[in-house]
C-alpha cells in the first residue's frame, strides 16, 4: 500500500484476526495471491481500499467464498449504547456495542459502504421506544428498516445487547416507511436525572428540560451536566 498509516491499520486488524498474511510491493507479484487489499494496485484478485475497516468489511465476504455478500442485514438492540450484529447472507460477520445512539447512523454508513451488498436491511427491535425511534429517524430515508417485535428475544441471554441484536437480525419485522414521533416518558426522564447525579458525584441533578434534551440526543449527558455547572 502506498498509505503506510493504512497498511499498518490493515496489518495490526490482521493479525487481531489472526489471519496470515504477506506484505508485497511489486505489481507483478499480484497475481500470485488469492486475495489482494491495495490502495493502488489493480486486477481480478485486488480488492481497492482505502480505509482500514472498509479493507476488513470489503475481504470478509472473500473469506466465505464470495466477492461481496448478496443480503446484508444489520441487526440492533436500541438502548443508550446499541448494540449491532452483522449478518452477511445468514453469517454472523461482525458484532459491535456503541457508545450512543447518536454513533449509529455513522457506523451504518460505514458498513454499508464497506461490503458493498446487493441487498441491505436494517432490522431494529421495538424495546426502548425514544433511542429505537432516534434510530429509525436517522435512517430511514436512506435505508431499508425492519421494526421487530423483542418479546422473548432476551429471555436467558447473558450479553443482552449483542445477544438481542443477533436475535433481531434473524427475525422478520415490519416495514417502517416515515419517520416517527418521539416519545420521552417520565420515567425515563427521571432516569437521566439520576444519571446525572451519578456522573456528578451525587452534586448535580439536571433539570427536567435538560433531561429532555438529553433523551432527544440534543445535548449528551457530560454536556447537561457542564451546562448546570457553567451556570452556577
Amino acid at each position: 500500500m502506498k498509505d503506510l498509516k493504512l497498511e499498518y491499520l490493515v496489518e495490526k486488524k490482521l493479525k487481531d484476526m489472526r489471519r496470515r498474511f504477506e506484505v508485497i510491493g511489486r505489481e507483478q507479484d499480484v497475481k500470485n495471491y488469492d486475495v489482494v487489499l491495495s490502495d493502488y494496485f489493480e486486477g481480478e484478485n485486488c480488492i481497492s481500499c482505502y480505509e482500514a475497516k472498509e479493507c476488513i468489511r470489503k475481504l470478509k465476504s472473500y473469506l466465505y467464498g464470495k466477492k461481496r455478500f448478496e443480503k446484508l442485514v444489520v441487526g440492533i438492540d436500541p438502548g443508550p449504547k446499541p448494540g449491532i450484529a452483522v449478518i452477511g447472507d445468514g453469517i454472523v460477520v461482525e458484532e459491535i456495542q456503541l457508545s450512543s445512539v447518536s454513533k449509529v447512523r455513522g457506523l451504518i454508513d460505514d458498513i454499508y459502504s464497506g461490503y458493498s451488498p446487493k441487498f441491505f436491511l436494517v432490522r431494529i427491535g421495538d424495546g426502548d421506544i425514544t433511542n429505537r425511534n432516534r434510530i429509525i429517524n436517522s435512517l430511514v430515508e436512506d435505508y431499508i428498516i425492519e421494526l421487530v417485535n423483542e418479546k422473548n428475544t432476551s429471555e436467558a441471554i447473558t450479553n443482552k445487547d449483542i445477544e438481542s441484536a443477533k436475535v433481531i437480525a434473524f427475525t422478520r419485522g415490519k416495514r417502517v416507511r416515515e419517520k416517527l414521533n418521539i416519545v420521552v416518558k417520565e420515567g425515563y426522564l427521571k432516569d437521566i436525572q439520576r444519571k446525572s447525579r451519578i456522573e456528578s458525584d451525587g452534586k448535580i441533578t439536571i433539570s427536567r428540560n435538560l433531561a429532555k434534551k438529553v433523551a432527544l440526543g440534543e445535548l449528551s449527558l457530560k454536556e447537561a451536566i457542564d451546562k448546570v455547572r457553567n451556570e452556577k
